[in-house]
């Protein structure tokens, strides 16, 4: 329950996301990550800058970021930005939502992955999702 004129509790700012979704997936595996030259190149159109927090690695993230991306009609994302801090660095997380791994809590997790990208929706043709 949120307490008036309180910010986002955790239980808020956490989403439980299946494990499926942290695995290479044909959803994930058809998303090209490139650079926005190449995106641009290919005629691709940004959808939304997107942003992932969650208690995985990086391999388990950018799948996540994949198949979510995928969900929202994406073809090719491009990263802007990645941190991944190990838990015994006690790291601060402030207020931002966070993907728990489904049957994990933030105490059992080593690592806290974030990934910033954007999202874009490109013309298929030969040179475009073709995976390379």
């Amino acid at each position: 329950m949120r307490v008036a004129g309180a910010g986002p509790s955790y239980r808020d700012a956490t989403l439980i996301q299946p494990d499926i979704l942290y695995q290479e997936t044909p959803q994930s595996k058809s998303i090209i990550v490139g650079s926005q030259l190449y995106a641009t190149v290919n005629s691709c159109s940004l959808i939304q800058r997107y942003r992932i927090r969650t208690n995985t690695d990086f391999t388990s993230a950018l799948n996540l970021f994949k198949n979510r991306a995928h969900m929202m009609g994406g073809k090719w994302v491009t990263i802007v930005h990645h941190s991944e801090l190990d838990n015994v660095e006690n790291a601060y997380v402030g207020n931002h939502e966070i993907f728990l791994r489904e049957a994990t809590d933030m105490g059992s997790a080593r690592y806290l992955t974030t990934i910033v990208g954007d999202i874009y929706d490109c013309p298929c043709n030969i040179n475009s999702c073709s995976g390379r």
